[in-house]
């Protein structure tokens, strides 16, 4: 059961060659080692590997999903603040997250935390909130297509109550 909110997946096509690239380095070793059953096997250890990374590194991010899914904003938005903690923190993960947990997002998961957390705040009826996290969001990635149309939204808005 899924919530009527809207999910943004932007995707990377240079960080899809990457994975791509990876993928066919776990068959070609797997070939070498397993002969005629390397493909499948590559392919498994790849699959493998790509679930326990997207599992392992950003929990609170996925903990924060199944939050917005269930329509738990409040809850939703610790989880984001701790995924945005945790992509300040180890800046370098979420640079190189095609390596690191084999992600081909377009946006950094600092950025997507962000976004997620300004989305709470709006479903929370914390507009203020809302609208400096956007901005903050701007300041630190000027191409957010999403920061700056809910940004617009807020504003004309708030215009139309006054």
């Amino acid at each position: 059961m899924s919530a009527n909110v809207p999910i943004v997946r932007q995707v990377s096509w240079p960080a899809v060659l990457i994975i791509s690239l990876v993928l066919a380095g776990f068959i070609a070793i797997s070939v070498f080692f397993f002969q005629i059953h390397g493909i499948i096997m590559g392919i498994a250890f790849f699959w493998a590997l790509a679930v326990l990374l997207n599992q392992t590194i950003p929990t609170s991010h996925n903990k924060g999903m199944k939050a917005i899914k269930r329509k738990d904003f409040k809850v939703a938005l610790e989880y984001f603040k701790q995924s945005a903690d945790f992509f300040t923190k180890y800046a370098w993960v979420d640079k190189y997250r095609t390596i690191t947990f084999l992600s081909a997002s377009k946006m950094h998961y600092r950025e997507i935390a962000l976004c997620n957390i300004a989305f709470c705040y709006v479903q929370t009826m914390e507009a203020e909130k809302a609208k400096s996290t956007y901005e903050e969001i701007l300041k630190e990635y000027p191409g957010n297509g999403i920061a700056y149309y809910a940004l617009n939204s807020i504003n004309t808005f708030s215009k139309k109550i006054d």
